[in-house]
C-alpha cells in the first residue's frame, strides 16, 4: 500500500512579503507577510470584509496588490498570468459547466492545454476514483447533489496538478451534516494528494477541523498563523480569543505580578479581584485575561485570590454540554460549560466564579499604550498641546498583534 505524504513540508511553496491592496482609499489588505509551507492545509479565517478573499485572489492572479511581492517556489508571480502560476481554484459556487458531462466539465482544462486523448482519459478516471465519484462520467452537474457538484470542482482542479490548490469557502452552500461529512473528505484529499491547500473560510469550527495552521484575518491585518490548538489554546490577541470559539474576558489591571509570592500575577477588573499567569507585564498595565467556557469552575464560597461574585441567569442544555449563564454584580455575563451528567447550578444561585491559572491566558491591549503615550502630552492652561513625544506606530500596532 502507497504511503500517503506527511501532513505538511518545512520549506516554503508561497511567500506573501509586505503585501498591501488597496482599493482607492479603502486599505483591504494591510502589510501582510505569510509563508505558505507544502503539503499544507492552510486555512484563512476571519469575519466578512477582513481581506481573505481578496488574499486568495492575489494568490490566484485574479487581482494585483498595490504593494509587496509574492513568490512562489522562490520566483515573483507579480507579473504571471493566472494560468501560468499552476494554481488552480475552486469558488463557492463550483461554477460548472451545466451543459458538458462531469467527464467533459472535468476534462476541459487538459483539453485547452492539448493533453494528448489517452492521458485526458486516465487522468479524469483517476481523479474520479479520489473523489469517489466512479460511474458517474455520463451524468450532468443537474443531476447531482450539492456535495457530489463539489466533488467533481474539486476533481477539475486536481486534475491539472497544481502545486497550491485554493478553496473559496466552497462548502458554504452545503447544509451542515454534509458541509460537517465533507470537512472529512476534503482533508483526506489532501493528505492523499500531498499538495498545498489555501483555504478560505468565516467558520471557525471548519477551520479548526481540517488545518495544519490558521491565518486569522481581522480588518486587513494578519493577527496569528499558528496550529489549530495554538489559536484556541493561546490566542494572541483579544479579538482571537473573542472570535474562537467562546471566550469569558476579563479587562483587567496588573496589581503587583511582578513581585508575586504565590507564583500569579494579581489582578483587578470590574467585577472583582482575579488570578493569572505570571508573564512579564508592568505594574497596572493593561490588558485582558481569556478563560475558556469548560475551563471556568465555580464554587459557592470564596475562592483565594478571586472575588468574581454573582447569580445564575440561566441553564441551557445543548446535548453535549449544559453552558450555565452567570451574571456578575458589574453586569458581565460568564459562560460557564458542564458536561450532561454534571448537575448544574439552580437559577439565582449566588456563585464565585473562578479558574486554575494554567488555563488561563493573558493578552496585551492596545489601551495601555494609548494611555501611556497620551501620559506624555503637556497640556499649557488652556488645554492645548505644548510638549509630546512622537508615538512609535510600529510599537503601538505591536500592542495589537503579534
Amino acid at each position: 500500500m502507497e504511503k500517503e505524504p506527511e501532513p505538511s513540508g518545512t520549506n516554503s511553496v508561497i511567500e506573501i512579503k509586505n503585501v498591501d491592496k488597496f482599493y482607492g482609499d479603502n486599505h483591504i489588505v494591510k502589510n501582510l507577510t505569510l509563508s505558505i509551507r507544502e503539503r499544507e492545509f492552510l486555512s484563512i479565517l476571519g469575519p466578512s470584509g477582513c481581506g481573505k478573499t481578496t488574499l486568495l485572489r492575489m494568490l490566484a492572479g485574479f487581482e494585483h496588490h498595490t504593494k509587496g511581492e509574492i513568490l512562489i517556489n522562490g520566483e515573483s508571480i507579480d507579473d504571471k498570468e493566472p494560468f501560468k502560476r499552476n494554481i488552480n481554484t475552486v469558488f463557492q459556487n463550483y461554477a460548472l459547466f451545466p451543459h458538458m458531462t462531469i467527464y467533459s466539465n472535468i476534462a476541459y482544462g487538459l483539453k485547452m492545454k492539448r493533453v494528448k486523448k489517452d492521458e485526458i482519459e486516465k487522468r479524469v478516471i483517476e481523479v474520479l476514483a479520489m473523489v469517489r465519484l466512479e460511474g458517474f462520467e455520463n451524468r450532468y452537474p443537474s443531476q447531482l447533489s450539492g456535495g457530489q457538484k463539489q466533488r467533481v470542482a474539486i476533481a477539475r482542479a486536481i486534475v491539472n496538478n497544481p502545486q497550491v490548490l485554493l478553496l473559496d469557502e466552497p462548502l458554504g452552500a452545503l447544509d451542515m451534516k454534509l458541509r460537517k461529512q465533507m470537512q472529512i473528505e476534503l482533508k483526506r484529499l489532501q493528505r492523499k494528494l500531498g499538495i498545498t491547500f489555501v483555504y478560505v473560510t468565516h467558520d471557525q469550527e471548519e477551520a479548526l477541523t481540517m488545518s495544519d495552521r490558521i491565518a486569522v484575518m481581522n480588518r486587513g491585518v494578519l493577527e496569528q498563523c499558528a496550529p489549530p490548538s495554538d489559536i484556541y489554546e493561546k490566542p494572541g490577541t483579544k479579538f482571537i480569543a473573542d472570535f474562537i470559539g467562546e471566550s469569558n474576558l476579563f479587562e483587567s489591571v496588573v496589581e503587583d505580578g511582578s513581585d508575586s509570592t504565590d507564583g500569579n500575577a494579581h489582578l483587578f477588573s470590574e467585577g472583582g479581584t482575579l488570578l493569572g499567569k505570571l508573564e512579564q507585564f508592568e505594574e497596572n498595565e493593561l490588558l485582558y485575561v481569556c478563560v475558556r467556557p469548560e475551563k471556568t469552575l465555580y464554587s459557592l464560597a470564596s475562592v483565594d485570590g478571586f472575588s468574581l461574585c454573582g447569580i445564575v441567569r440561566e441553564n441551557i442544555y445543548l446535548g453535549n454540554v449544559i453552558k450555565t449563564i452567570v451574571v456578575l454584580t458589574n453586569g458581565q455575563e460568564v459562560k460557564i460549560n458542564l458536561s450532561p451528567g454534571q448537575v448544574p447550578p439552580a437559577i439565582e444561585t449566588v456563585l464565585y466564579i473562578y479558574w486554575n491559572v494554567k488555563d488561563c491566558v493573558m493578552v496585551r491591549t492596545i489601551s495601555h499604550r494609548i494611555f501611556t503615550e497620551l501620559e506624555k502630552v503637556k497640556l499649557n492652561e488652556y488645554g492645548e498641546v505644548m510638549e509630546a513625544e512622537p508615538i512609535n506606530k510600529e510599537e503601538v500596532k505591536s500592542q495589537e498583534a503579534p
